[in-house]
């Protein structure tokens, strides 16, 4: 066909990409993504098959014809690795390329109409047989473009794409979409650090404006006003923590309340939504205890009056979070989080009762309606999505690793957030102080909760290498690991075996309630050994193996009792607050921590008596990173550099045993001695990777 007659599809778009099929380039927002020739035909001959498995053998044939020596296997791997790298996207998170392993690819992105250069016509002669040829000519271009329409508008289903927003290095939570859907407000450490202050950037843009500037404060939990004009946001600081507001643009803050919380520790950045702008204007409700040691309420703080009105009254419970306005502004939906779990609640502004939308297990983390009010979505590994009338939650079809979503009409904003953590091994023998630690047990995602077996030769641990966190086990240099358990359920943890070496323990939430199971070591049907309607978690044994002590809910606090490893009667060993108990190495007392949001820990006699404070770390947070021996226990410090501390119990002295080599995992149980008293067992966040999504046309 002449040049003069006609041109072929020339761009395809799907989402900020468009690819020149004329000069073969990738462009992203209008700017060239550098890319070799066959990362580039790869990505023609995906799109050329939207929505379609294209084979790995199709793909050789394209590619590599058969008179060509190559290592195909390794090339179309390392092709598709700097496609996706090109795309900004992983394997284990796709957002265009979905691989089917062992099978091939397929595009799932949403490919735009496509476009073609205008036709251009030059008629010399109009004799027929320039018509003909001319005629033929529109037929051809629009069979063409009815062909290539076909094809890139093949969908899979959903209509749904994913995007990264904002890919800084550091840790990046909370964002907040404007009312417009065009602008994005978010906490942002600045690459490193444990403060983070307030930024601003407009979606299509890759710079940003910081907001907030104020050394060692948190500022996080950003909303916007109605208007779109200013931000209001939470900060935790020393005798600065509160709700504030900011111009959206930049400008002078103010302080609109006081917040009971006294330190970062006190409150979950990651999980937590402080705060919401009623779509009036004239109201903000947040989250806050009405005084210290209470569980956290719903307030409303009026704008015209600056007055304050509690909307919700927790009991026995940690507290109401993630308050969210209804588009109409009549309805509040928040996350009740208790000792236990967390449930989905609404409740009118005006104030009456709660209603529990879902108890389902499971993590809530961040909360948001649907545009239209029917429904809600929510984070834990994914983003969901349940209807507010109740019912079953179902999982988006996409949103891995998603948290603390925020919608705008057909536009929703969320964290794309993945660990790996790893459990690490060092000597603590007098002679071997200078042998560097050793990654001991590693995979991509997280490792935690090590202990030894009674004999040293194997440790049990807990890991989501399998999609959700299951118990492990494998021989004590870290080769040759077995998975244990099979529930497919989110939370399976805490391992600790029996003093004979035969059982293991371990605390799962298979229903609402979290209990306690016993397996053998190597493996078998699991039998449940907790029944209560309560949530009994974090087990181990007592030295002659007739109990198991466990941190359970059932007084309406966390307190630690005892129960037969058969089952039973249990019984109550603390008032005053318990978790996460060990036994003496004489028998004689227990150790234990106050509870997940309380620093020290705490001795009790076994044969009755005071309990009594032993120490004042691990800090808040870090309740599993401690360890008894015979002669004292090796702790975390927090306070400054992450180490590893060892109390002597006789001496009361406490020594520097060693520096963490990385940012100590919280929440989880992490560290556990050797019997022979040689080694130790530590759990390290060894990589995090927490950035922001954007996902067109939510539904």
């Amino acid at each position: 066909m002449s040049p003069h007659e006609s041109e072929p599809l020339r761009i395809v778009r799907f989402g900020l990409y468009e690819v020149d099929l004329k000069s073969k380039e990738l462009r992203r927002s209008g700017m060239k993504v550098k890319l070799t020739a066959q990362p580039f035909q790869v990505l023609v001959v995906l799109l050329q098959n939207a929505g379609d498995i294209v084979t790995r053998e199709e793909l050789r044939k394209q590619l590599w014809p058969q008179d060509t020596f190559v290592d195909f296997e390794h090339g179309l791997n390392a092709a598709i690795k700097r496609l996706r790298d090109a795309l900004g996207e992983t394997a284990e998170s796709p957002v265009f390329i979905e691989t089917f392993p062992r099978q091939g690819y397929r595009f799932i992105g949403r490919i735009d109409s496509p476009t073609k250069s205008p036709v251009r016509t030059e008629v010399t002669k109009w004799n027929t047989r320039i018509r003909f040829r001319l005629a033929v000519g529109a037929v051809g271009c629009l069979l063409l473009v009815i062909v290539f329409w076909g094809l890139f508008t093949k969908r899979p289903g959903a209509q749904m794409v994913v995007f990264p927003l904002v890919t800084y290095p550091g840790e990046k939570y909370l964002p907040s979409l404007s009312p417009d859907g065009q602008r994005i407000a978010f906490s942002w450490n600045g690459g490193s650090g444990t403060a983070f202050s307030l930024y601003e950037k407009v979606v299509d843009s890759e710079k940003s404006l910081r907001l907030t500037n104020v050394p060692e404060a948190v500022d996080f939990g950003a909303v916007w006003s109605p208007d779109g004009h200013e931000i209001a946001f939470a900060r935790i600081l020393n005798g600065g923590t509160g709700i504030y507001s900011v111009p959206a643009l930049g400008g002078p803050e103010r302080k609109l309340v006081q917040l009971v919380w006294v330190s970062p520790k006190s409150l979950d950045v990651f999980s937590v939504t402080p705060l919401d702008w009623s779509s009036d204007g004239k109201s903000i409700i947040y989250s806050d205890s009405p005084e210290n040691g209470k569980a956290q309420a719903l307030m409303l703080l009026s704008l015209d009056s600056m007055h304050i009105s509690q909307l919700t009254s927790p009991v026995y419970q940690t507290g109401d979070i993630n308050p969210k306005f209804s588009p109409d502004g009549q309805m509040v939906a928040f996350v009740r989080d208790t000792t236990g779990g967390q449930s989905i609640c609404v409740i009118p502004v005006s104030g009456g009762h709660e209603r529990v939308v879902t108890s389902e297990i499971g993590l809530k983390a961040g909360l948001a309606w649907t545009a239209d009010g029917h429904n809600l979505v929510f984070g834990g590994r994914w983003l969901w999505k349940i209807s507010v009338a109740g019912g079953q939650a179902e999982r988006l079809p996409v949103g891995q690793d998603g948290y603390q979503p925020s919608i705008r009409d057909n536009r929703m904003v969320y964290i794309q957030a993945s660990w790996s953590d790893s459990v690490w091994r060092r000597s603590i023998d007098s002679k071997d102080t200078h042998e560097p630690a050793q990654k001991l047990i590693s995979s991509t995602r997280a490792d935690a909760g090590p202990q030894f077996s009674p004999n040293g030769e194997s440790i049990a641990f807990q890991s989501d290498r399998s999609g959700v966190f299951e118990i492990w086990r494998c021989n004590k240099d870290g080769t040759d690991p077995k998975q244990l358990t099979h529930f497919g359920v989110p939370w399976t943890g805490t391992p600790r075996w029996s003093p004979d070496g035969r059982f293991i323990v371990f605390d799962s939430r298979v229903s609402a309630d979290a209990d306690l199971y016993v397996i053998d070591a190597q493996g078998g049907p699991p039998q449940r050994i907790t029944t209560d309607p309560s949530n009994e978690v974090v087990p181990s044994w007592s030295k002659d193996g007739r109990w198991i002590y466990f941190a359970s809910d059932r007084s309406g606090r966390w307190e630690v009792w005892k129960v037969p490893p058969t089952g039973g009667k249990a019984v109550q060993l603390t008032h005053r607050g318990g978790f996460g108990a060990f036994e003496s190495a004489d028998g004689k007392f227990l150790y234990y921590a106050k509870g997940l949001n309380a620093p020290g820990l705490w001795e009790v006699p076994l044969d009755g008596g005071k309990e009594s404070e032993i120490l004042g770390m691990p800090a808040v947070g870090f309740w599993g990173y401690w360890a008894p021996v015979r002669d004292g226990i090796y702790y975390l410090d927090s306070s400054g550099k992450p180490a590893i501390n060892f109390l002597n119990l006789s001496t009361h002295k406490t020594n520097l045993a060693f520096y963490l080599e990385n940012r100590p995992v919280e929440s989880a149980p992490a560290v556990t001695v050797s019997p022979d008293g040689k080694s130790i067992l530590y759990t390290q966040v060894n990589q995090s990777i927490i950035d922001v999504a954007l996902i067109q046309n939510i539904k």
